[in-house]
């Protein structure tokens, strides 16, 4: 393992002393505790499916450890699930974070030569195993947790680890899901060996169905426990009758009906420890509910789970109030692997922002659709964890029932211009065949989007086009291009500013255009700031090539009341006369105009 810069304290206890079981003893997963270690050494390949609470993802990983087998490493498909789960096993550890337990997000690394469980996202993985090869995976045992999670990187990490399993007969790979199709997964891995098969085990949740209960209410009882019209339910909060033919926004009375509903519940609920988590699918949603609530500040203690939220900014979400209620609104990014103490009720609006290649236009674009049933699950076992559990869905029941079981896979609907340059930079030759590592997939995109990403690749000049049955190779610009820790097309637009000999500040552009989470964070309310940041911006201009570049770009090519937020948490010290943060918020304005 890589030292990190500052090296924690290590546990307290020997490295491989017991976690403290009282703690847990209720889980479901502890009662299969042996079980679960014996099917991992026995085999290449163990799948644990078990319901949302039942202990997986933080104790399995444990269970390994306390049998020494170790390194091991887990990964999670979000930021914010690496950090949580990362915090919960190092506190059940009675270690520093950082020390036996580590993790890896991004640019944020927490690990020492002490680790021995460490958490990453599939993203760090890929890219480890793009730069390392099977040197990436010198660990014992690999644990892809919440592997109904198709996205890109998962699905990527996914067929990566299998070619590096054929040549490596000791790793034992997990993996873990609630609501994964079992079968799929076993038919992808019978190809690992002569007699290998993937291992199963179901986790039951009876012990902690005798402790927390979750109940589900659909739109029909919302509407009658409010006192609301139950009048066309379906076409007044859902457009249509079903999902194939209701479009999935959200009109102003679902937001109502969000705002009425959490007013129920807090005038009902006497234990103010109880939380009220929303699911919410886009930034705009969550400001919607946010001005809603925002007047009623003595009651409530509204906190925001979203991508471009700052990972330790969003685990205040877990601290348990007891002066107000704590209401999260949340996208998907707490849709899986988290426990949020003291979530009594979940209202799910049933709705996710998803991206999809629009082929015509030939770039990114967004739609709101609706979740899958296993999505839907994933949310309702966010609650039913710490106390008993009430589930609100925003849709008919008649509607719910015709949902996509899983949702489609990002691989099916995204470019693969990014991954498929990556591959062909890879190391190792068994990853960097883009072509041929696709098809091996656990679903294989069309052969035709993989042509069309190494066509525009060679059109770029980033890869040479080989001869009838040679690889494509990655030029020079190809390689710089894959460098960047930046999307495909903020990455082209650095180099494009550097042609123009404004590097520095295509860079600030492309990582303020692109860095998750945000540098610049947008702010709830305070909109009186509007003129303050106006007034400072065109205050700041000097006669500098550099300062020009900055002033104009801000002050004439941009919207101000967008100005305002983007510099609002970049320049907490604009008053102070320090005068750089405020340039880096006026270029990063830019990155809604290119």
């Amino acid at each position: 393992m890589g030292e990190s810069p500052s090296s924690p304290t290590s546990c307290s206890s020997s490295r491989s002393a017991p976690f403290p079981q009282s703690n847990f003893a209720s889980l479901p997963v502890m009662a299969l505790k042996d079980k679960i270690v014996e099917k991992i050494l026995e085999n290449r390949v163990t799948l644990i499916v078990g319901e949302t609470g039942c202990g997986k993802s933080s104790q399995v990983p444990q269970f390994l450890l306390e049998e020494n087998i170790k390194p091991i490493l887990c990964t999670q498909p979000r930021r914010f699930a690496v950090v949580a789960v990362a915090k919960m096993v190092a506190k059940a550890r009675n270690c520093e974070l950082g020390a036996q337990v580590g993790y890896h997000i991004g640019h944020s690394k927490l690990i020492s030569a002490s680790s021995e469980i460490v958490f990453k996202t599939a993203g760090v993985l890929l890219d480890e195993m793009r730069d390392k090869g099977l040197n990436a995976l010198n660990y014992k045992a690999i644990i892809l947790d919440e592997v109904h999670e198709r996205s890109v990187e998962s699905d990527l990490v996914l067929v990566c680890v299998k070619q590096f399993l054929l040549k490596n007969n000791d790793l034992r790979l997990v993996l873990m899901s609630a609501t994964a199709d079992i079968a799929r997964y076993r038919d992808y891995f019978k190809d690992l060996g002569r007699g290998e098969r993937v291992e199963v085990l179901a986790i039951a949740n009876t012990n902690q169905q005798a402790l927390f209960q979750r109940r589900v209410s659909y739109l029909e009882q919302v509407t009658e426990l409010l006192g609301t019209s139950s009048d066309l339910l379906a076409q007044t909060y859902c457009s249509g009758p079903n999902p194939s033919m209701a479009a999935a926004d959200i009109k102003p009375e679902v937001h109502r009906l969000i705002f009425d509903l959490i007013l129920h519940i807090h005038e009902n609920e006497p234990d103010i420890e109880k939380g009220i988590l929303v699911f919410l699918p886009t930034y705009h949603d969550l400001e919607q509910q946010w001005h809603r609530l925002n007047p009623l500040s003595s009651s409530f203690k509204v906190h925001i789970l979203h991508g471009s939220i700052d990972t330790q900014q969003a685990l205040l979400a877990m601290k348990i109030l007891k002066s107000h209620r704590k209401v999260i609104l949340a996208t998907n990014i707490a849709e899986s692997s988290v426990t949020i103490p003291k979530v009594a009720y979940v209202i799910d609006s049933c709705r996710s922002l998803q991206v999809f290649w629009d082929a015509t236009r030939k770039k990114d674009s967004t739609e709101l659709v609706w979740v899958s049933k296993s999505q839907a699950n994933q949310r309702k076992g966010r609650t039913g964890r710490t106390c008993d559990g009430q589930i609100y869905r925003l849709v008919t029941k008649s509607f719910f029932n015709k949902l996509e079981d899983h949702e489609r896979p990002a691989i099916l609907r995204l470019s693969l211009r990014q991954q498929v340059l990556l591959m062909c930079c890879a190391e190792s030759r068994a990853i960097n065949d883009p072509k041929v590592l696709l098809q091996k997939a656990l679903d294989p995109p069309d052969p035709e989007f993989i042509e069309d990403a190494l066509n525009l690749l060679v059109c770029m000049k980033a890869l040479d086009r080989p001869s009838p049955r040679g690889r494509y190779e990655p030029t020079f610009y190809g390689r710089l291009l894959a460098s960047f820790p930046l999307s495909f097309d903020a990455s082209v637009l650095v180099l494009k500013f550097a042609d123009f000999g404004l590097l520095q500040q295509g860079i600030l552009l492309g990582i303020l255009m692109d860095a998750q989470p945000q540098p610049i964070l947008r702010p709830f309310g305070e909109e009186h700031l509007v003129l303050s940041y106006k007034l400072h911006v065109l205050a700041c201009g000097n006669n500098s090539p550099s300062d020009n570049f900055f002033y104009q770009s801000s002050v004439y090519r941009v919207r101000l009341p967008i100005l305002w937020w983007r510099l609002r948490l970049y320049c907490p010290n604009w008053s102070k006369g320090d005068d750089t943060n405020w340039k880096l918020g006026c270029i990063s304005v830019l990155a809604t105009y290119f």
